[in-house]
């Protein structure tokens, strides 16, 4: 873990791959290292940024941002496959299957599931997979994950979505998402407005070898 950004409301840090950012029973966590209350959070065999909170105002206020879309996030994941069209906005339905702790993308409303909307870039080849640029505009459970191999697009190393076939020809067991960046749009009303001047943004460390 490292400190990214820090201020008197804030604290961001980089989640290496592996740990829990919150839980209410396990005690290994993010959120009991850091000592603060994280914001969202981050599947544990994800790596990026997540949000602490300083205060329950802010924490509140982080809140309803996350709700209204004045956080925008960004992702980065080496997938297998190819976008054939770019940029590309995902809509459709995400339901959880709690038996199996996965989660289904659907075209068609069903009982107890919830739109999701996920935009995908091509960025460019790196060795023999694609990097894909990943901005979901709902924060659904596994959504991205999902929604990416609902197209073709396996993340590199994921074990419940990816592509399980290639996953084992590549010896991948690391799963390659980032959660790159973090962009603020609060109003001009809101205390967090003066973050909106910022932009946090750190490189996966899949592409630091």
């Amino acid at each position: 873990m490292r400190v990214v950004y820090e201020d008197d409301n804030i604290r961001i840090v980089f989640k290496p791959q592996g740990i829990e950012t919150a839980s209410e029973t396990n005690k290994d966590t993010l959120e009991k290292t850091v000592g603060l209350p994280a914001c969202h959070r981050l599947d544990v065999n994800t790596e990026g940024l997540v949000i602490f909170a300083k205060n329950k105002e802010t924490a509140a206020e982080m809140r309803a941002g996350f709700e209204n879309g004045f956080v925008e996030k960004t992702y980065l994941a080496l997938c297998f496959g190819n976008l054939r069209k770019s940029p590309l906005t995902l809509t459709g339905y995400l339901v959880k299957d709690a038996r199996n702790g996965m989660v289904q993308i659907s075209k068609n409303k069903t009982p107890n599931s919830k739109p999701v909307k996920t935009i995908v870039k091509f960025i460019k080849t790196v060795g023999d997979f694609s990097l894909i640029e990943i901005k979901p505009i709902t924060g659904r459970t596994h959504q991205i994950r999902a929604h990416l191999a609902s197209i073709g697009l396996g993340i590199v190393g994921d074990g419940k979505y990816g592509d399980f076939k290639m996953n084992k020809v590549y010896n991948a067991k690391k799963q390659m998402l980032c959660g790159t960046g973090i962009k603020f749009n609060f109003p001009v009303t809101s205390t967090l407005c003066y973050l909106n001047a910022k932009l946090i943004n750190v490189k996966p460390t899949f592409l630091s070898r």
